[in-house]
């Protein structure tokens, strides 16, 4: 069967338009971004069909090494696997013949990244000291954001920032996480609603219960107001970890992966870690394993809390 060529870079502009379309905008933004690195690697002739195992185990190469600006091996990965989706969506489309295990010789799986897990002192030094020795209202902002997170079983930005007034109900945080839908239930304590009250949303319109995003917008323009916020986020959370000379890495992902190898430490077994996290790999459980519900999960809350604010005599005997 004879194929129309159909060139890559056309076929995948379609496709980041076609997400946009349909409100899928942080796809869109990781397809644009392998289009773009694509386009650096192999320019503007590449057809469809010119995806073979030989080509991507060359393009493996080149965003490993300096043509790739040295990616990690997990962005590696996200590129891959958003090539692999826009494969199939040709074969099904017929614009491309399928092949059997295409992607199998480059990396398409998920490597621990322990950069983003921070050491306990230099959690302490970063949650442990109060505002009056950050005389920079970002700086303040953004350690506020990383307890939060952190307090909320290491909530992902993009949900804290989403949180909206209705999540808020009887001493709980009730939401589904943006990412996976999943649900995800956390108790605010004493601490936390300090700072939920600090940051409240003011505007009586807005559904947002922080006052983080413009509840104004929809589609792309909400969309682009978070990455603002977050490439601020960031930015500010580098200024925090070099104000207090901490050494490791500090990010949005910072407080969801300490939060997590916190908990492993402390010995929560790890079916009670994934639920707090609100991983979509639960849902293979749910067949034949109970929830645990918030009194299991307020308690191992607890456990991490007391272990990175009391110490760990305090955390491991109390599980």
């Amino acid at each position: 069967m004879n194929m129309k060529t159909v060139y890559l870079n056309k076929f995948m502009s379609s496709v980041v338009a076609e997400l946009e379309m349909n409100g899928q905008y942080g796809t869109a933004h990781v397809c644009g971004s392998v289009l773009r690195s694509v386009m650096a690697f192999d320019g503007e002739g590449l057809p469809v069909s010119g995806i073979t195992p030989l080509w991507l185990k060359a393009y493996e190469g080149y965003l490993l090494h300096k043509g790739g600006k040295g990616l990690a091996w997990n962005t590696v990965s996200t590129y891959m696997r958003m090539l692999q989706a826009v494969y199939n969506r040709a074969v099904v489309r017929k614009l491309a013949a399928f092949i059997p295990h295409q992607f199998r010789d480059v990396f398409t799986g998920r490597k621990a990244d322990h950069r983003r897990v921070l050491e306990r002192d230099d959690m302490q030094k970063l949650l442990l000291d109060r505002e009056p020795d950050i005389t920079s209202p970002g700086m303040a902002w953004a350690r506020a954001c990383l307890e939060l997170m952190f307090r909320f079983h290491g909530m992902p930005f993009v949900d804290l920032a989403h949180l909206r007034k209705s999540d808020l109900k009887d001493g709980y945080l009730t939401l589904r996480r943006r990412k996976t839908g999943m649900p995800l239930s956390a108790r605010v304590d004493g601490r936390a609603m300090q700072l939920l009250e600090r940051y409240r949303n003011r505007d009586d319109t807005s559904p947002y219960l922080l006052c983080f995003l413009d509840g104004n917008l929809e589609g792309m323009a909400a969309y682009r107001d978070y990455q603002r916020i977050l490439r601020l986020l960031n930015s500010r959370l580098r200024a925090l970890a070099l104000w207090k000379k901490v050494q490791g890495k500090v990010t949005s992902y910072s407080a969801r992966h300490t939060w997590a190898t916190v908990g492993r430490y402390c010995h929560i077994p790890i079916e009670v870690i994934s639920e707090g996290l609100g991983h979509a790999s639960v849902t293979t459980t749910e067949g034949y394993m109970k929830g645990f519900g918030n009194s299991r999960m307020d308690r191992a809350n607890k456990v991490i809390m007391n272990y990175i604010f009391k110490g760990l005599s305090n955390a491991v005997d109390k599980w």
